[in-house]
């Protein structure tokens, strides 16, 4: 039948969408950041007047382009960042991965212990500071701008939730009940195959409860429960009225202006705000959670991480934790 034996043009269309479910198998992010270090390989490479190839590149000619990058950037994120592009354009082209050989491997391995500086990672939020936050930002006649700084900081800390995670956050996706709120995460950095992700949060009555805070937020901004629309969006304020309200224009905000809100509210009730930053949010939930003893496997579920490895960067344990190794060895 003609299903079984497709003509030339179903073959030569189906051939020319090959590179782009191949370009599909990495997120759009992800493939876009490959695009550009491999083009400034591609640069590189083009610079000499005996023309170096890039495709397919020779492992010498990779190892020298990883010290370049080691002279001129003295950036460990850099140099992963191009052995990744690298290896990524070889085997779309179905060319051998130069950056395999052993050659290449070694240089990498010495150029990055060059460049690698320590991770300096950002403090975690502590219940003591979210109190504050509340206090500060929560009280009875709050306006929408100081509702919408308490309920996005209780809402990271309490879910776990990356900053796309925050931003992408429509009242659609929110189910309140009694006891309990339900956030259906509908695009996350672990999903791949966008399976979906619900959160679950408990209702605690307490004065820093996220459940009450998020829905004081969404009563002031008169968001409906049915609303397609994204629920911290940017805010206008009205002069006449002295308040504020909801853009119409259906827009996240930005990561650099959720950081700024996040590092204002901590500013504001005295801390350091450069030793904290967006994800001290989540990393704060984590490690108060796991602190606290909660089952490993809840705790991973909560936090949809994918690995033990990138579960475990996020807590910072107790001193008490910490104390606990040396005073159970039977000494």
């Amino acid at each position: 039948s003609k299903m079984d034996f497709p003509d030339e043009e179903v073959l030569q269309n189906l051939h020319a969408e090959l590179p782009i479910y191949c370009m599909k198998s990495k997120s759009d992010n992800t493939a876009k950041q490959y695009r550009y270090a491999f083009n400034i390989f591609c640069k590189w490479c083009n610079n000499f007047k005996t023309v170096i190839s890039s495709l397919p590149a020779s492992d010498t000619h990779v190892a020298m382009y990883f010290i370049h990058l080691a002279k001129t950037s003295k950036s460990a994120s850099k140099i992963q960042c191009a052995v990744h592009a690298i290896n990524w354009a070889h085997n779309l082209a179905g060319i051998q991965d130069p950056c395999k050989s052993s050659l290449v491997q070694s240089v990498k391995e010495g150029v990055l212990r060059e460049c690698s500086k320590p991770v300096v990672k950002k403090e975690p939020i502590t219940p003591e500071i979210l109190i504050k936050i509340v206090d500060k930002f929560a009280s009875k006649d709050a306006s929408l701008s100081d509702l919408r700084t308490a309920t996005i900081c209780l809402l990271g800390y309490s879910g776990f939730l990356r900053f796309s995670e925050i931003a992408n956050l429509k009242r659609v996706n929110i189910s309140i009940q009694d006891s309990h709120m339900t956030l259906n995460i509908v695009k996350s950095k672990t999903d791949v195959y966008k399976e979906g992700n619900k959160v679950f949060i408990a209702r605690t009555l307490s004065k820093s409860c996220p459940v009450n805070m998020l829905e004081r937020y969404l009563d002031l901004a008169s968001i409906k429960s049915d609303s397609d629309e994204f629920i911290f969006r940017s805010l206008s304020y009205c002069k006449n009225s002295d308040s504020y309200k909801l853009r119409n224009v259906d827009r996240p905000l930005s990561y650099t202006r959720t950081r700024e809100i996040i590092l204002f509210a901590f500013n504001s009730i005295g801390l350091e705000s450069s030793k904290f930053g967006i994800h001290s949010l989540r990393s704060g939930g984590a490690t108060a959670a796991a602190n606290f003893g909660i089952n490993d496997r809840i705790f991973k579920k909560h936090g949809r991480w994918k690995s033990d490895k990138a579960k475990d960067g996020y807590v910072k344990e107790s001193l008490q934790e910490k104390l606990s190794v040396s005073k159970n060895l039977g000494i």
